[in-house]
C-alpha cells in the first residue's frame, strides 16, 4: 500500500510544470529599501508572464512585452501597479500582492514578492 502511494506521489510530482524562466531578459529591480538588483530572467508564480486584472477581466502579459512595472499602492492583498509595455502603452492595473517572482543573479537564485519592490525594469537581449 505504501509503495503504491509513493509511486502515485512521484507520478503526480513528475507531471508538475517546470518553472519557466525568461532567460533572454535582464531585469533591474529596485526593492522597498531602494537597493538596486541586476538580475537575469524572470518567472512569477512559475510562469513566464505576469497575471494581472483590470476590472473583472484577467490578463496574462508576457514579460517580453513589459518594459517597466511600478508598484503604486497596496490594499487588501491587491497591488495597484503601473505597467509600461514595450509598444509604449501604459496601464494602471492590479496584481496579487502575493505574486512571487524568481530570477538569477551572480550570487545565485534571487526571489521576491512584487509587494516588496518599487520598480522592475525589463530589457531584452544582452545586458548593458
Amino acid at each position: 500500500m505504501k509503495r503504491t502511494l509513493i509511486l502515485s506521489s512521484l507520478f503526480l510530482l513528475s507531471m508538475a510544470e517546470p518553472v519557466k524562466l525568461s532567460k533572454n531578459i535582464h531585469i533591474k529591480v529596485i526593492d522597498a529599501e531602494g537597493i538596486t538588483h541586476r538580475l537575469r530572467g524572470i518567472s512569477c508564480n512559475g510562469r513566464d508572464y505576469l497575471k494581472v486584472s483590470e476590472g473583472s477581466i484577467e490578463y496574462s502579459i508576457p514579460f517580453e512585452n513589459i518594459k517597466h512595472i511600478k508598484v503604486l499602492s497596496q490594499k487588501e492583498g491587491i497591488l495597484d501597479i503601473n505597467v509600461e509595455l514595450t509598444n509604449g502603452t501604459e496601464r494602471r492595473i492590479s496584481v496579487s500582492a502575493n505574486t512571487y517572482c524568481t530570477s538569477q543573479s551572480e550570487l545565485g537564485r534571487a526571489s521576491f514578492y512584487i509587494k516588496d519592490v518599487r520598480d522592475i525594469f525589463i530589457e531584452k537581449g544582452e545586458q548593458r
